[in-house]
C-alpha cells in the first residue's frame, strides 16, 4: 500500500490538465510512495491525451453510460492503493503547501477522517498563472470543523482510507450531493471533518446563475442529489439530519406543493383566495430577493433555480436506492503508470 493517491475527476478539461498534473506532481514530491490516478468521463477533446504524457494511471469511463463526478471518485477509489485518497476535479490546481498541513492533522489528530482547505475561485483565463500563496505560510487559524469535504468551487479533500472503509465511499448512484452525504455517513461513523485556514486549491469557472447554467445542471440531472440521498437514508436517523443540513430543496418542494394545494384547493372552492395568499407571498419573496441582488433579472434566475431545485428534490426522493456494490461501470484502462515505470 502506498502512502498517498490522487484521484483526478476529468470532463473536457484539456484547457486545464497539464496545470492541474503538475501542480500534484509537484505537490507530491516529498512523499516517498504515491500514485496519481485520472478517471475522466467520456472527454471528447484532448483531455486523456495529455494526461497520457505524464506518469498518470488513466481511467476512462466510456460513452453511453450515466456519468457523473460521484461515478469518477468511486471509480478512483476503487483503484486507489494509497493509505490516504486526494480527490481533486479537473477544473482545479492544487496549492503548493497544503499538502504539508493536512497530513500533519491527519497524523496528530486520529480521530479527523478527511481534511479540505479554502478554495481560490477565478475564471478559466486565469488557468496557469501563478496564483499561490507562500508555500512556507503557516495556516492562521485552528483548523475548523465542517460537515463535509468541500466545497466553494471544487471538490477537493485528502480523506483516511481506513475511515472509507469503515463509513463507506462514495455513492456512484448519487447524481450530486456526493460530497455532504459521504461526510454525513464519516460523522455517523465518529470522525471529524476538518478545513485548515490554508488555500487547498484554484477553482477555475466562468459559470454565472442564469437561466443557462440552471438548465444545464438541470439536464445533467444534478438536481436529484438531494433527494435521491434523502431516500437512501429514509427511515433511519440520518434522514432528518440530512433534511436539516441540507434544508433548501426540501423548503423548495415543500412551497412548490404548497402552491399546488392552494390552487387546488381555491378550485374546489370556487375562490381564488388561498392562492392568491400563496402567489402574494411568493411575489413578496420574490421582490426580497431582488432588492438583496439588487437586480430584478436575478430573482428571476433565482425562483427558476429554486422551481428546478423542488422539482430534482422530488424526483429524486422518489428514485429506488440501489447498494453500491452492484455498481458496475463500462470502464477503460488507457495508461498504467505503474506497468511504464516498472518497464523504465
Amino acid at each position: 500500500m502506498v502512502e498517498l493517491s490522487v484521484v483526478l475527476i476529468t470532463k473536457n478539461q484539456a484547457w486545464n490538465i497539464a496545470c492541474l498534473i503538475e501542480s500534484v506532481l509537484q505537490s507530491t514530491s516529498p512523499v516517498l510512495s504515491r500514485e496519481t490516478i485520472l478517471v475522466d468521463s467520456a472527454s471528447t477533446d484532448q483531455t486523456v491525451e495529455i494526461a497520457g504524457r505524464y506518469p498518470v494511471t488513466i481511467l476512462r469511463l466510456k460513452a453511453g453510460q450515466r456519468l457523473s463526478p460521484a461515478i469518477g471518485r468511486y471509480v478512483g477509489y476503487q483503484r486507489a492503493n494509497g493509505r490516504h485518497v486526494l480527490f481533486l476535479d479537473g477544473d482545479t490546481e492544487l496549492i503548493p503547501g497544503w499538502l504539508p498541513h493536512a497530513f500533519h492533522l491527519l497524523c496528530e489528530e486520529p480521530d479527523v477522517g478527511a481534511v479540505t482547505g479554502t478554495v481560490i475561485n477565478l475564471p478559466t483565463t486565469a488557468a496557469g498563472k501563478s496564483h499561490s500563496p507562500d508555500p512556507c505560510r503557516e495556516p492562521l487559524c485552528s483548523p475548523r470543523e465542517v460537515l463535509w469535504c468541500s466545497y466553494g468551487g471544487g471538490g477537493a479533500a485528502l480523506y483516511r482510507r481506513s475511515v472509507l472503509e469503515v463509513a463507506g465511499t462514495f455513492n456512484p448512484y448519487l447524481n450530486a450531493e456526493e460530497e455532504p452525504e459521504l461526510g454525513l455517513r464519516i460523522r455517523q461513523a465518529g470522525f471529524r471533518l476538518l478545513t485548515l485556514d490554508y488555500p487547498i486549491v484554484c477553482h477555475y469557472n466562468d459559470a454565472p446563475l442564469a437561466f443557462s447554467s440552471v438548465l444545464s445542471r438541470r439536464r445533467r440531472n444534478f438536481h436529484l442529489g438531494m433527494g435521491q440521498a434523502a431516500r437512501n437514508h429514509l427511515g433511519t436517523k440520518l434522514f432528518w439530519q440530512w433534511i436539516r443540513e441540507r434544508w433548501w430543496e426540501p423548503l423548495a418542494a415543500l412551497l412548490a406543493a404548497s402552491g399546488v394545494g392552494a390552487a387546488l384547493l381555491s378550485l374546489l372552492m370556487g375562490r381564488l383566495g388561498w392562492f392568491e395568499l400563496w402567489f402574494l407571498g411568493l411575489c413578496l419573496l420574490i421582490g426580497y430577493v431582488a432588492f438583496q441582488k439588487r437586480t430584478l433579472r436575478g430573482a428571476f434566475v433565482s425562483f427558476f433555480s429554486w422551481l428546478v431545485m423542488a422539482e430534482g428534490f422530488l424526483r429524486g426522493i422518489m428514485m429506488r436506492p440501489l447498494p453500491p456494490e452492484k455498481f458496475h461501470p463500462d470502464v477503460e484502462l488507457v495508461c498504467n503508470a505503474a506497468a511504464l515505470s516498472t518497464e523504465k
